[in-house]
């Protein structure tokens, strides 16, 4: 786990070195957008089905109308989950997108020693301050 751990921490610190961010149109982002969706009306509505269940008739019928924009997300998702392997395998390599090679980054994550981690943790709390 600290492997990987040092591995995204070096990942992250390059992505921001070279000024990377997040391409809000990429499908993986529709993916996630909806499972936000999901979990907000999901959220929202949890009392509907105790007072569905207690005879309120008007929540009862919002719960089914509800319970069908669920559905329809979760459909969504199901579609863009399929999708998701050829997007994958169209995302270029980590070591293209951080413009190293693999050696240099497993001997960059060799030659930091704990001291270096403790004090990159210290200036991104310093910089989250300012």
């Amino acid at each position: 786990l600290l492997e990987q751990a040092l591995v995204i921490e070096e990942q992250l610190r390059r992505a921001a070195y070279l000024n990377m961010t997040e391409d809000p149109a990429h499908p993986s982002m529709a993916l996630n957008t909806r499972f936000s969706e999901v979990e907000c009306l999901a959220e929202s509505h949890q009392h509907l089905s105790k007072e569905s269940m207690s005879g309120n008739k008007p929540a009862n019928a919002v719960l089914h109308k509800v319970l069908k924009q669920l559905e329809e997300l979760l459909s969504d998702m199901k579609a863009d989950v399929t999708r998701l392997p050829a997007t994958i395998a169209r995302i270029p390599p980590v070591a293209v997108r951080l413009q190293m090679s693999e050696r240099n980054i497993l001997s960059r994550l060799a030659s930091r020693g704990p001291d270096v981690t403790a004090q990159n943790q210290s200036q991104t709390s310093q910089q989250m301050q300012v």
